[in-house]
């Protein structure tokens, strides 16, 4: 008898497992590519087989082309900004990004620079829909860069986002010496002025100092003027307002 509920017990626990996996969703991707960040969170928890399993809803996934080619003998490594692919993820689906597999160092270079992929439903084999945006660049030897806190004023959404994750964030208003400074204030003033194109522009000039409009204008120019002449503090509590 103490057989038979033993084996019962883990037959159930068995089933509770393979119900619990139905209803999740999967993310993969290659071994030229790297999970960073899911919901921003690090990836480093994810392990080493290059995927993570999702609740069915809306993600923001971080990725890197990341990949180690052999070169008469020597091992060279070519890794790309981070990739920040916003996609739904619905029940029980597998996902899996899929990229071409480089052997050369040029093509890993250019690939590195510009690179391109796809993500399908390994069900059914169809492309699935998703946003897909590119940290900008940044020149110089920068073994420190802190990504996670450049992703979340690239995208805007970092204090929405860190709200919905396991940890709470809720910046403390800023103090009313600093809304009130001239710095503050005109920097509202413009961005409130400059159209969605510029907007943007700002955003990845914030995190990249040599970003560059395609095409200049007043708003633009003042907008980095104003920044420039802020506070540490004052930039702080801009960049905060922007996100909320």
């Amino acid at each position: 008898m103490r057989f038979k509920n033993t084996t019962i017990l883990a037959s159930s626990i068995l089933l509770g497992a393979i119900t619990t996996h139905a209803v999740a969703a999967e993310f993969k991707v290659p071994v030229s590519y790297e999970i960073m960040y899911v919901d921003l969170k690090d990836g480093g928890d994810f392990g080493s087989d290059f995927k993570v399993d999702l609740k069915p809803g809306h993600h923001q996934i971080v990725v890197r082309y990341h990949q180690s080619v052999r070169n008469s003998g020597n091992l060279d490594l070519f890794k790309s900004e981070p990739i920040i692919i916003d996609l739904d993820m619905k029940k029980d689906v597998n996902l899996e990004l899929k990229a071409p597999y480089i052997r050369t160092d040029e093509k890993a270079s250019n690939y590195a620079d510009k690179p391109t992929f796809t993500i399908v439903n390994t069900k059914d084999g169809s492309k699935v829909d998703y946003k897909e945006r590119i940290l900008p660049f940044k020149s110089g030897f920068q073994p420190t860069r802190d990504y996670l806190e450049e992703i979340k004023t690239f995208t805007g959404v970092g204090v929405a986002a860190a709200a919905n994750s396991a940890a709470t964030y809720a910046p403390a208003p800023a103090p009313k010496s600093v809304t009130e400074a001239n710095e503050f204030q005109m920097l509202q003033f413009w961005f409130n002025k400059s159209d969605e194109a510029t907007r943007k522009d700002f955003r990845i000039w914030m995190v990249d100092n040599t970003h560059q409009p395609k095409a200049k204008n007043t708003q633009f120019e003042m907008l980095t003027f104003w920044f420039n002449k802020a506070t540490p503090v004052e930039r702080k509590a801009f960049q905060v307002w922007l996100v909320q």
